[in-house]
């Protein structure tokens, strides 16, 4: 057998290039076999080079040939065209950008952070694994990571856009063997490039630690906004720092829209109609940004004189609304793009339609158009809070409280933060002959209290002075806060409480972890309801409105596709502490006070040992 040893044809220094050997060979009539690995005793990776089959040429044969003309860089669009091969009905084709010249730009992109916010079925997931494929066969040892909402996405995506893809393309599978580590979330590949899929919907702990060149956060909409700079630290020693975010927006309120609407360029795809200024003067034309005002009842129309245009046309392009310049080049780090399915070439206009009647305004939006949409409805007006802000409750010295607890039982709420945009807050409340519960103090620990040891002496010292009967701590807080905290009060006045979003009970014991499980949205929805009942008093509003009252008005509701269900989240950028201290405080109360005109106990809750 007749062998190109890389190394001996010295024509490239990585695997970049492998590609070109593909093509030279064929060029000179040499039929390929697959790259081969060979490994020394301790099994580590020797040399690499191309089996050629017996009748092919030896080195010699070749040494005429001038194999530099061949040596140049490869964008990911050329490396896409060539690799790549996409199974269809019945068959495998060659990945083409015809029809698709508006994705060229975003595949070849020199951008280090790139955003693609876009409706539903327009190749978003296909072009994230086709660019995770490119940078990976490229570039020799380079790391990718993949995240998306849930596990499933991410084992979807691991199959169908990247399994699948590299098994029907026989350049992909040139790169790897069956002596690579292969797995649904890790993937190895002969110029040591790794690719790992994860997955983080309420934290983002199953990320931590790994290291990454390029970061794809595919569904970024169903992501919390502060697990994304968790996420990037994956990429904070490498040379590269490359991300991609994408995902179909929801609600102004959403994370996508947080980073397009702040942080990117905003390109949008903009269509001519020449029938409006010079006809051979582009400048005079009419340019149509594709919104809904471009629907036609055949298809896309002109917005100003509703003739119809075409988003293939020749001069259609990308055009930033938010370009970067001197004044925001600090700010403007995302190249975005917005793709609605009414440009893609495969749109059935028929269907448009129908969904333009069918779906309710928000899902049109979202899905078929990519745009946001403001669908949240906020839980809580500024109105129904203020309301239940009592003149009389101030939040002033620690004496007056101390003589407001005497004679009256008192509990307590902590939801614990970081410092770096969630805070912990700490809530005291009781009932004192109004048949309402009232929060009389809420603190928020910030400057020199972020400290960890000095914020917890504080915490003891207020549950000390206060005689608080029992404590409701945020369980996602961490272990040692509510560790110290126990050790100091005892298991029998310190009570954790953990949400899960997707448990069917309200809220129960769960005596194997010793704390309380409880389904977000509903408890949430208790407290709401309670407190648009006033049901609940809070402290003066001048005392309460910023930032205890912000907090409460910084969340809002949206229904999630995935869990199929009403969640509520807090705006991107904001805190939303103080309220979810006011509930732990209200819910570890109901184990002395119940209220059943508020929330049902559940009959096998199984208290702890000792609480009614």
């Amino acid at each position: 057998m007749s062998i190109i040893s890389l190394a001996e044809v010295e024509i490239i220094e990585n695997t970049r290039h492998i590609p070109l050997i593909y093509s030279v060979c064929s060029d000179y009539g040499v039929p390929v076999a697959e790259p081969f690995f060979d490994y020394d005793e301790e099994g580590e990776p020797q040399d690499f080079g191309i089996d050629l089959e017996p009748e092919g040429p030896n080195l010699e044969d070749l040494e005429s040939v001038d194999l530099s003309q061949f040596i140049y860089d490869v964008s990911p669009s050329q490396f896409t065209e060539t690799a790549i091969r996409v199974p269809t009905v019945g068959k495998v084709d060659p990945f083409s950008f015809v029809g698709r010249e508006y994705l060229r730009r975003i595949y070849d992109t020199p951008a280090q952070r790139l955003l693609l916010k876009a409706g539903r079925q327009i190749e978003k997931s296909t072009s994230l694994g086709n660019k995770l494929l490119c940078y990976a066969c490229l570039n020799s040892n380079f790391k990718c990571l993949f995240v998306a909402p849930s596990a499933e996405q991410s084992k979807v995506f691991s199959n169908d856009r990247i399994k699948d893809i590299i098994e029907n393309s026989p350049m992909l599978a040139a790169y790897t063997n069956t002596k690579m580590n292969q797995n649904v979330f890790f993937k190895k590949l002969i110029n040591f490039s790794q690719i790992r899929l994860r997955y983080a919907y309420l934290n983002a702990d199953r990320v931590r630690g790994i290291p990454a060149d390029l970061v794809l956060v595919d569904e970024i909409q169903d992501i919390l906004i502060d697990n994304i700079p968790v996420i990037e630290q994956c990429a904070f020693h490498s040379p590269y720092k490359l991300f991609v975010y994408s995902g179909t927006p929801k609600s102004l309120d959403n994370t996508i829209e947080h980073y397009w609407s702040n942080f990117s360029t905003q390109n949008e795809w903009v269509v001519p109609c020449e029938r409006h200024g010079t006809p051979k003067n582009s400048s005079t034309w009419h340019w149509n940004i594709l919104t809904e005002s471009n629907i036609g009842k055949e298809g896309l129309v002109c917005d100003k004189c509703g003739e119809s245009i075409s988003a293939s046309h020749p001069m259609a392009m990308w055009a930033a609304m938010n370009p970067i310049m001197e004044d925001n080049k600090d700010k403007v780090t995302f190249e975005g793009y917005r793709i609605p399915q009414i440009m893609v070439p495969w749109v059935d206009w028929k269907e448009v339609l129908q969904h333009q009647e069918q779906y309710s305004r928000a899902q049109f939006h979202n899905e078929k158009l990519g745009l946001s949409y403001d669908s949240g409805v906020r839980p809580l007006t500024r109105g129904q809070l203020k309301r239940c802000c009592k003149p009389e409750i101030r939040l002033g010295d620690i004496e007056h409280f101390k003589r407001l607890s005497q004679g009256n039982q008192i509990y307590c709420g902590i939801d614990w933060g970081s410092g770096e945009n969630t805070y912990t807050v700490i809530s005291f409340g009781g009932y004192f002959g109004t048949g309402n519960f009232s929060v009389f103090w809420i603190h928020r620990f910030t400057g020199q209290d972020l400290d960890p040891e000095r914020q917890l002496d504080t915490i003891c010292q207020m549950i000390a002075q206060l005689n608080v009967q029992l404590v409701g701590t945020d369980y996602g807080g961490g272990f040692y806060p509510n560790d110290r905290l126990t050790r100091v009060f005892g298991p029998q006045k310190i009570m954790k409480y953990q949400y899960n979003p997707k448990q069917k009970k309200k809220i129960y014991w769960e005596q194997t972890l010793g704390r309380f499980m409880c389904h977000r949205t509903e408890v949430m929805s208790d407290m709401f309801g309670a407190i648009k009942r006033k049901l609940i008093d809070l402290p003066n509003w001048d005392d309460f409105r910023d930032p205890y009252g912000k907090d409460c008005l910084n969340i809002f509701s949206e229904f999630n596709d995935r869990l199929r269900i009403i969640e509520y989240k807090k705006k991107p950028g904001t805190t939303d502490d103080a309220f979810h201290s006011m509930l732990y405080c209200f819910f570890v109360s109901m184990l002395q006070h119940p209220r059943p005109d508020i929330t049902a106990r559940q009959k096998d809750s199984g208290l702890p040992r000792g609480q009614s």
